[in-house]
C-alpha cells in the first residue's frame, strides 16, 4: 500500500515463494518517487527484508559488506532479472535503521547491477512515509501499537545532554519520597501502574536523582531549560491523556516515549540513555505527568 501512493496503484505484490528476488512489481511513472519533482520511470522491482533484531541497522556487515550479505545476495538476482530485461529500479524496504551507509548501498547495486537507479527504504522512512499516510496506518489496526503520539523531544534531549555534562549524578545520595498532596500507592492506582515497577525503577534506579534535578531547574542560570522541561512536561501531560486508553499500563507509556527520544536523538543520548528513565520518572513522580484524581 505504501508503493501504491508512492509508485501508483499498478503496484503488485507477490505472495511468497520462489520469486526470484521480487515482492513486488511496478511499471510505469512513479507519482512521487524519488521526489515530486523528479520521477523514476520504467521497471521496478520491490524486495521487503525484515529482521527480529531489534537494534539491527543498514550498516550491518551482514546486511551488505560481507560476501553472503542479503545486499550482496540481492544483486545477484537483480542481475539475472537485468537479463531478462525484467527491472529498471529496485526499492528494498527494511525495518532496519537507516545509516550514512544508505547511499553507498544504493550506488553499490546501481553499478554492479548498471541499472538506473536502487533505493534502500528503512524504518525512518518508512516511518515518515505512515506519518503521510495515516489512512494505511487505520487500515492495517496499527494506531494501537504505533506512533499513539507526537511530541517535541528536542526539548527534553536538550535537558538531558547539559545536565549531564553539568551535573555528576553519582555524587548525592537522597531519601526524598513525597508526592505532595497525593500519595505514591494512590498515583499508581489511578494511572494503573504496578507496585513493583515503581518500587524496582522509580523509587530504586531514579529517586535518588530527582534532587539533583530540581536543584539543577530550580537554579536560575538554567532558566532556558527549565522551560524547555515546563513545555515538555505540558505538552506531553496532555497528550498522554488525549491516548491514555492505547495503553494498557502506565509503564507501556515509559516505554513508548523512552523509545521515541533514544530512537530520534540515538548519537547524542547513547552515554546518558539512562536519564532517559531518570527524567520520565521525576516527571511522573512530581506529577507533571498522570492523572491525580
Amino acid at each position: 500500500m505504501l508503493c501504491q501512493k508512492i509508485l501508483g496503484t499498478g503496484t503488485v505484490s507477490f505472495t511468497k515463494g520462489r520469486d526470484g528476488g521480487r515482492d513486488g512489481r511496478f511499471e510505469g511513472k512513479a507519482n512521487n518517487f524519488p521526489s515530486n519533482i523528479k520521477h523514476w520511470e520504467g521497471k521496478f522491482i520491490i524486495q521487503a527484508k525484515h529482521t527480529s533484531n531489534p537494534i539491527a541497522s543498514c550498516s550491518d556487515n551482514d546486511f551488505w559488506e560481507n560476501k553472503s550479505s542479503i545486499i550482496n545476495d540481492e544483486i545477484e538476482k537483480i542481475k539475472k532479472l537485468k537479463l531478462k530485461n525484467e527491472i529498471d529500479y529496485y526499492l528494498l524496504f527494511t525495518n532496519r535503521k537507516e545509516t550514512g551507509k544508505r547511499e553507498d548501498i544504493r550506488n553499490l547495486i546501481a553499478k554492479e547491477t548498471k541499472i538506473s537507479g536502487a533505493d534502500i527504504i528503512g524504518s525512518n522512512t518508512i516511518e515518515t512515509y505512515l506519518k503521510q499516510h495515516k489512512d494505511i496506518v487505520k487500515s492495517f489496526g496499527l494506531d494501537k501499537y504505533s506512533l499513539p503520539f507526537d511530541f517535541h523531544e528536542d526539548d527534553i534531549k536538550n535537558i538531558i545532554v547539559f545536565f549531564s555534562e553539568n551535573i555528576n549524578i553519582n555524587t548525592q545520595k537522597i531519601t526524598k519520597n513525597d508526592l505532595g498532596h497525593i500519595t505514591k500507592e494512590t498515583k499508581n492506582r489511578l494511572n494503573n501502574l504496578s507496585q513493583i515497577y515503581y518500587d524496582n525503577q522509580i523509587r530504586k534506579k531514579s529517586l535518588e536523582y530527582f534532587s539533583q534535578i530540581d536543584d539543577f531547574l530550580g537554579n536560575p542560570i538554567n532558566k532556558e531549560y527549565t522551560e524547555m522541561y515546563l513545555n515538555f512536561s505540558d505538552e506531553l501531560s496532555n497528550k498522554i491523556l488525549i491516548k491514555r486508553e492505547d495503553f494498557e499500563d502506565f509503564k507501556e507509556i515509559f516505554g513508548y516515549i523512552y523509545d521515541k527520544i533514544f530512537n530520534k536523538h540515538e548519537t547524542e543520548l547513547l552515554k546518558d540513555r539512562r536519564l532517559i528513565w531518570i527524567f520520565l520518572h521525576h516527571l511522573y513522580f512530581n506529577c507533571h505527568i498522570g492523572v491525580t484524581e
